[in-house]
């Protein structure tokens, strides 16, 4: 069953994370700067808003339904993986190694222990979160635990969310997903629309950036060719 306040929550994530992206696009391709703490704390939050509400749905909508999550997690594994070769033949110096959905893959197969455990999910949220902010102040000179949030040096990328601290952030919306009560049927304008977009926030997610790069073709006439340039091609 589909929650509209849910998808509504997920919709509003959705609509700032396009916001972003035509931005980030932009000046990936030189057109436009972007600097100052707000846009490297912008996305994080999108991000963060995505990962709790996914750890709040996975509560609310699964329940110990374990082989529906198992779906999920080798759905959101094979499409990870088809990013990461994506950015490996257009991006080959910022290949994605483990970005949101690489993310979600693994948090929603470990968030099955979780379900249906409010505290542990409430007490090992805070202590993922923690642990993960120490862990990002450290580098070494594998890439072997850049997945755990222990980076490299120089390390690069155009997508990164590691399991921690992102996981502590999926289970305490797990935490509060097991209280959810439902809204109701509340009308008001606009709410279909944004509900729309995330009950697809999914595929928008992933034609979103193929629509931008075209829709910056068409603004600067150049995009293109640096794309296919920076791939080789």
């Amino acid at each position: 069953m589909r929650y509209w306040e849910i998808d509504f929550a997920r919709g509003l994530a959705v609509i700032l994370m396009l916001a972003f992206h035509i931005f980030f696009d932009a000046y990936y391709f030189g057109k436009i700067e972007l600097s100052g703490p707000f846009w490297y704390y912008f996305p994080r939050f999108i991000g963060g808003m995505f990962i709790f509400i996914s750890g709040y749905t996975t509560s609310v909508a699964y329940g110990k339904a374990k082989a529906r999550v198992l779906r999920k997690v080798f759905r959101l594994a094979a499409i990870a993986a088809g990013i990461t070769a994506a950015t490996y033949v257009f991006a080959p110096e910022e290949v994605v190694i483990f970005g949101i959905l690489h993310f979600f893959s693994l948090a929603t197969f470990v968030s099955i222990a979780f379900i249906g455990k409010p505290r542990a999910s409430l007490f090992a949220g805070i202590a993922s979160f923690l642990t993960g902010i120490y862990l990002q102040q450290l580098r070494i000179s594998t890439p072997l635990l850049v997945w755990l949030g222990i980076m490299p040096k120089n390390f690069a990328t155009l997508d990164y969310y590691p399991f921690l601290p992102w996981f502590g952030v999926f289970l305490l919306g797990m935490f509060a997903g097991h209280y959810h009560r439902p809204a109701g049927d509340v009308r008001f304008a606009g709410r279909d629309a944004v509900t729309f977009l995330g009950r697809h926030s999914l595929k928008v997610y992933l034609v979103q950036h193929p629509v931008i790069v075209l829709i910056l073709q068409l603004a600067y006439g150049d995009v293109l060719q640096q794309l296919f340039r920076q791939s080789g091609f």
